[in-house]
């Protein structure tokens, strides 16, 4: 069988150039694109804060730790999506409920959120699918009241908007993934970013082996999430062309949509208030004697 890549990343000779100033720095682990990467990332979804980290699952396992979570603690996820924040709050024992997504959007609404809340409920983990998203404002304010955390999984959704706000600004704290198959890459890599000045410290003391300011000194027990300055100057310089990059998905998007039968396939539903980033483009097979697996097998032909 012909092996198709998901994605194939570009790395474009402005890359190249700021990745060799990276190395020519002598900074080879901590250094300046960190924090450039940081500051450019935080000013282009308007949010306070962003610490890069080593990779979009150790995003997910800072914020559960950044919020406090703990072992017996009730999480809502969905269904259907990457597994990443489930597998994290299973190794953590956190109790996970599973909950439905919209069939059309293939993402959490507020009335699904709303069916399967509890008393017990300590955060929901919402996952903006394909760059997709349900009702997230709404979703926000309902959770505000109950007090109950929103984490945003955007790994797939950077530079996607809803009602002209980028999503990973709406939850008390959002993760990003760079891994090779996102829209911007950093080969490996994360970020957490939040508006909440005590997460973010909580977040950025775990992220460094719990030390704050005292070389060696471990104020508490921590990990080591942190991201070379290798990587975040190819993210620096990538982030740059996000919206070029925007407008090319889209374009292709559109190309897939007017070739395909729509009696016989239909594809994820986007609503007006979303300015996606397509990450993919999914199809749902409409009628059982169209066979899913002969599409794939026909596609892997030509």
């Amino acid at each position: 069988m012909k092996l198709i890549p998901w994605a194939k990343p570009k790395v474009t000779i402005q890359d190249r150039k700021i990745i060799n100033n990276a190395l020519r720095s002598g900074w080879i682990s901590h250094g300046s694109y960190v924090e450039k990467f940081e500051n450019k990332l935080k000013n282009f979804l308007k949010v306070k804060y962003a610490s890069s980290v080593s990779n979009g699952t150790a995003a997910l396992q800072l914020a559960f730790l950044s919020l406090g979570l703990k072992r017996g603690d009730e999480i809502l996820c969905p269904s259907y999506c990457y597994m990443a924040a489930a597998n994290i709050a299973t190794q953590m024992f956190l109790n996970i409920k599973f909950i439905d997504v919209e069939k059309n959007s293939f993402c959490l609404s507020l009335n699904s959120i709303k069916k399967n809340v509890t008393k017990k409920t300590k955060a929901v983990v919402v996952v903006h699918t394909y760059g997709n998203t349900c009702e997230i404002d709404s979703i926000s304010r309902f959770l505000k009241k109950r007090k109950i955390f929103l984490i945003e999984d955007t790994a797939e959704a950077l530079g996607s908007k809803y009602k002209n706000k980028y999503l990973g600004a709406f939850g008390d704290i959002s993760t990003i993934s760079f891994h090779s198959t996102k829209s911007i890459t950093t080969g490996e890599g994360g970020a957490i970013v939040t508006n909440n000045k005590e997460i973010y410290e909580k977040a950025k003391l775990l992220r460094n082996h719990g030390v704050k300011n005292k070389r060696y000194y471990h104020n508490v027990p921590g990990f080591n999430f942190r991201i070379s300055n290798i990587l975040c100057a190819l993210g620096y310089s990538q982030l740059k062309r996000l919206n070029k990059i925007k407008k090319k998905r889209k374009k292709i998007f559109y190309f897939y949509l007017s070739n395909i039968d729509k009696k016989k396939i239909s594809v994820q539903n986007f609503s007006k208030n979303i300015d996606p980033l397509y990450w993919t483009f999914s199809m749902y097979i409409k009628e059982k004697k169209y066979k899913r697996d002969n599409l794939i097998s026909f596609l892997q032909k030509k």
